[in-house]
């Protein structure tokens, strides 16, 4: 073990060894009549979107074919083709598809067709036939996978199980406690942002959550100008895409993709995001020069990554490392937080002699399966832990919840 890495070693990686391995060997309980009917109706959908495309198109073909898609697209309707692949034919990536929406109902079904089917293929095909005897499907876990140091999941990967909209909404239905059990969720409330207001020390970001105001209400007043109470959800929207952007070394013409407004306009939000906390600017600027004298980035906890992008000649090259130097003491400390509470959790379960146990982990979410007794206590502990397992300038926060199914918790 190496440039004092050791304490990182005994106090984080090798004691999360075994709580990975008992959470692996658990597994995850899935509800197979739930995969079945969900499945059964997506592909009744995929069959109508596929007549649809079909009727629109005025010709029969192989939606999932890149070659045949491309033809329709661009030779039989005389779309405009924006971009070609390498082999010089012409791009059908999701990008270009999402360029052309609107220009022709084959457009819109087809991305509601791909949206439907990477479903279908990824999660409701595969899934249910991964499960063991017990209608539970295991997972691994790796330790040393990503550069910021935070855990993923492979084989399959439920870290990546869709959220948003109702798919994702059902998705998470599918995934239930066994029987006599409830499923006990903790998820840090915006961990990355508490860890940059805590290591910048900027004044008006630390004040906002030591009140526990909302960060991107706080922020969109601070940019727009207007108090609190007059923040819309256009400028909070918009605010948020800023906070997490910066976290992430956003470019303004970053920003104004994923936040829908112009470049001009996206310049200017973080212009004024960085004079209304100028702590944040100064912090990441040091972040870079650090990276530069030291050719490494680091967490609070001491883990680096190696930034030899910064010395290269092409500049697109350096921008990455540039961005790397800025997000990694964030990102990196907020993986090492989470990683902290796992295994403080896991102890005290242990040694308050308790049936609870610890199964999946996502992001910033840890997932406990608990006896309906003990449900409460469970959620008492990961609150407890999870909060409690640093002591920084701002608090750290948590939503618990509890459910049947990972929807409900």
């Amino acid at each position: 073990v190496r440039d004092g890495l050791r304490e990182l070693y005994n106090t984080l990686e090798l004691p999360l060894t075994p709580v990975l391995a008992e959470m692996e060997g658990r597994g995850v309980a899935i509800d197979a009549a739930a995969f079945q009917a969900f499945l059964s109706d997506v592909q009744h959908e995929l069959d109508r979107l596929t007549a649809e495309v079909y009727a629109a198109a005025g010709t029969t073909f192989n939606i999932r074919s890149a070659q045949q898609l491309g033809d329709v697209l661009f030779k039989t309707l005389n779309l405009p083709s924006p971009r070609k692949t390498k082999g010089g034919q012409a791009s059908t990536s999701q990008q270009t598809l999402e360029k052309l929406a609107g220009r022709h109902a084959v457009v819109d079904s087809i991305l509601q067709f791909r949206k439907l089917e990477k479903m279908r293929s990824t999660y409701l095909d595969p899934l249910p036939r991964l499960v063991d005897g017990q209608g539970r499907i295991h997972t691994t876990f790796n330790q040393k996978a990503t550069a910021t140091g935070r855990l993923s999941s492979s084989n399959p990967n439920l870290q990546n199980i869709p959220v948003r909209g109702p798919l994702g909404k059902r998705m998470r239905a599918c995934f239930i406690a066994g029987p006599g059990r409830t499923l006990v969720s903790a998820d840090y409330s915006q961990v990355e942002l508490r860890v940059l207001a805590h290591m910048s020390g900027d004044s008006a970001m630390c004040d906002a959550f030591r009140r526990g105001q909302d960060i991107h209400t706080r922020t969109a007043a601070e940019i727009h100008g207007v108090p609190m109470d007059q923040v819309t959800p256009e400028m909070r929207r918009s605010a948020k895409a800023v906070n997490f952007g910066i976290v992430y070394g956003i470019s303004g013409f970053g920003l104004a993709r994923n936040a829908h407004i112009t470049r001009r306009e996206a310049d200017g939000f973080i212009r004024t995001y960085f004079e209304r906390y100028p702590g944040v600017r100064a912090f990441m600027d040091a972040c870079v020069e650090k990276g530069r004298a030291l050719g490494y980035a680091e967490t609070l906890f001491g883990r680096r990554r190696e930034l030899f992008e910064l010395a290269s000649p092409n500049r697109n090259v350096r921008s990455f490392g540039e961005r790397a130097a800025m997000n990694t003491p964030v990102q990196g400390t907020a993986a090492d937080i989470i990683k902290l509470a796992m295994v403080r959790v896991w102890r005290r379960l242990r040694d308050e002699k308790m049936e609870s146990r610890l199964i999946l982990t996502v992001h910033d979410e840890l997932i406990v399966e608990a006896p309906e007794a003990e449900a409460e206590k469970a959620a008492q502990i990961l609150r407890e832990e999870m909060e409690g397992c640093v002591h920084y300038a701002v608090p750290l926060s948590t939503d618990v919840h509890t459910g049947k199914n990972w929807l409900e918790a």
